[in-house]
């Protein structure tokens, strides 16, 4: 290390002259855990940008490129990680809203052509979910997606635990008609494009 000066420069034009070399590697790096060229500009972009954030802390015990390469797999690892989260939850919000509605629900589908229709579903779901006003769809989500209580939806929402239960109550119709009328809908999409 020399002295107090930093390893990777003190000036944009700096970091950028020093880490060049170690591009290439970086790239094909990115590349290996995304597969999808379009995810690994993406990776490779954020990777670089947080190692500008932070080269201050490159103090130089490792290579430069095995430097970079880590924050690419950290940077991978935390999109994946909230990615899964991301998905959890659309997963919650799917079964609770089937519960809601009597749809089959994940753990019962077998065939193909059940998953295909749940897939369709899900998307039939998201949007009922979005036709509810926004006071209703709140305390289904936080009430059948996130299991709070009434007690503490009433808390988060600061509204009585009565207005709570009514909107719950109303949502949940709502959800229900939505979605009987979608169904209906599709079913004469489906009886128009088969005659």
């Amino acid at each position: 290390m020399t002295g107090s000066r930093p390893l990777l420069g003190e000036s944009r034009a700096q970091f950028e002259s020093a880490v060049r070399p170690a591009l290439p590697r970086l790239y094909r790096f990115c590349i290996s855990l995304c597969g999808a060229r379009d995810q690994a500009d993406d990776l490779f972009q954020n990777a670089l940008l947080k190692a500008y954030l932070n080269a201050a802390s490159f103090e130089g015990r490792a290579d430069l490129g095995v430097w970079l390469c880590g924050i690419a797999r950290h940077e991978y690892l935390e999109a994946y990680r909230t990615e899964a989260r991301r998905r959890g939850l659309l997963d919650r919000l799917i079964e609770a809203c089937t519960e809601v509605l009597g749809v089959v629900p994940h753990a019962e589908v077998q065939s193909p052509e059940e998953i295909a229709i749940l897939s369709q579903d899900t998307g039939v779901l998201l949007a009922c979910l979005q036709e509810i006003p926004e006071e209703f769809r709140t305390v289904v989500v936080l009430c059948d997606i996130e299991d709070l209580g009434y007690d503490n939806v009433a808390e988060v929402l600061g509204i009585p635990k009565g207005t709570v239960k009514s909107r719950h109550a109303r949502g949940r119709a709502r959800l229900r008609d939505a979605y009987e009328r979608l169904a209906a809908q599709r079913v004469i999409a489906v009886r128009e494009g088969s005659t």
